[in-house]
């Protein structure tokens, strides 16, 4: 036997053991130039129900699914006689009338002369593949429907009695349940009380007991003749909400009717800002944050007799590593104030790893 004999027998070898690859991972179907079939592998006819005898000498629309628009076949054939490769997707039809879906690949074959002879249709059942990635996409748009009436209503607890010339706030979750709470109330004697909470950690945990903690601080609130006597009520109430290792940070200011002092408690938060002509006070915590172990909270007070502004921020806005906000921090914002619409707005446009809540108060008298 010559070397040459050798070489095609190994090739035909090798091509048959490729043939065989093919034909039991894929559904493999032949046709003539006019689309009528001229082989089917068992692929074909195990998933598309029919026998070789029902198929064979048919055209290729016996498995056509009527809803397929004709502009997808009438391109497939403008394609290949144009001896290119067609690949598209392409729902077909079972026998008993139920549907597959097929990635698809039509190859021309051509002669010596480079004439067309035939097409080669090899195709994949993505049927259950299809099925999966439509679950998964319904299941994300429920979830995100979920996730978004969880918003809702979270921010429903969220009170702001302030109007845009007095207060701007910008609340920005990095989760849909957020571990940072606020609210801003005008009480009936004239004056005010704002505070910031802030769940310590990301999840569920720490989101459901800044929401708990607030919503009865919107209880206790309109009720409350001083700051202290709201501690008194709250503290012993929140700490069984507490895990054993968790810990809420808060800032809370009960600023007087004439605005000439404020009485403030505060845990666990960078310093709040009050701005008097140019200068900047820091007013740091005087407690611990929150924890089912820590004392009652004390209260101290703070003489003003002319201010401008007061800025109480969460963590969010200062542990970041974004270059672009620097010139959009508390104490930049406090020094200009005429950029807060577009501190705003910029801080708005970023994903932080952190819930993000800044409160601009000003004093309009």
């Amino acid at each position: 036997m010559s070397s040459i004999d050798e070489i095609s027998q190994s090739e035909l070898s090798m091509l048959k053991q490729y043939s065989k690859i093919v034909d039991a991972t894929n559904i493999v179907s032949k046709s003539d130039l006019k689309g009528t079939i001229t082989y089917v592998n068992n692929k074909f006819i195990e998933i598309s129900g029919y026998s070789r005898e029902e198929l064979i000498g048919k055209p290729h629309s016996i498995v056509r699914d009527p809803a397929t628009p004709s502009s997808t076949f009438k391109e497939l054939w403008q394609t290949i006689k144009s001896k290119n490769v067609w690949n598209g997707v392409v729902t077909n039809k079972r026998k008993d009338g139920s549907k597959y879906t097929v990635s698809a690949s039509i190859f021309p074959i051509l002669d010596a002369m480079g004439e067309i002879i035939e097409y080669i249709s090899i195709r994949h059942d993505i049927t259950q593949v299809l099925e999966l990635s439509n679950k998964i996409e319904e299941m994300n748009a429920y979830n995100m429907q979920q996730e978004y009436l969880a918003k809702d209503k979270l921010e429903a607890g969220i009170v702001n009695d302030m109007d845009e010339s007095e207060c701007s706030v910008l609340h920005l979750a990095s989760d849909i349940l957020s571990g940072d709470f606020y609210s801003i109330y005008k009480m009936k004697d004239g004056s005010i009380f704002l505070y910031i909470v802030d769940g310590q950690g990301h999840g569920v945990s720490p989101a459901l007991t800044v929401f708990a903690i607030s919503s009865m601080l919107n209880q206790f609130v309109y009720s409350m003749k001083s700051i202290e006597e709201l501690i008194e009520k709250l503290y012993p109430i929140a700490k069984t909400f507490l895990g054993e290792i968790e810990q809420l940070s808060y800032t809370m200011l009960m600023i007087c009717p004439k605005k000439k002092s404020l009485i403030y408690t505060s845990g666990g938060m960078y310093p709040f800002l009050i701005k008097k002509g140019e200068e900047i006070l820091k007013i740091k915590a005087n407690n611990m944050p929150f924890m089912n172990f820590s004392p009652i909270p004390v209260c101290t007070t703070i003489e003003l007799d002319v201010w401008d502004s007061i800025m109480l921020y969460s963590d969010g806005i200062l542990e970041h590593e974004n270059e672009d906000l620097k010139e959009y921090m508390p104490e930049a914002i406090m020094k200009n104030p005429s950029m807060i619409k577009d501190a705003m707005k910029k801080i708005s446009e970023h994903k932080f790893e952190d819930d993000v809540t800044m409160i601009y108060l000003k004093n309009v008298e």
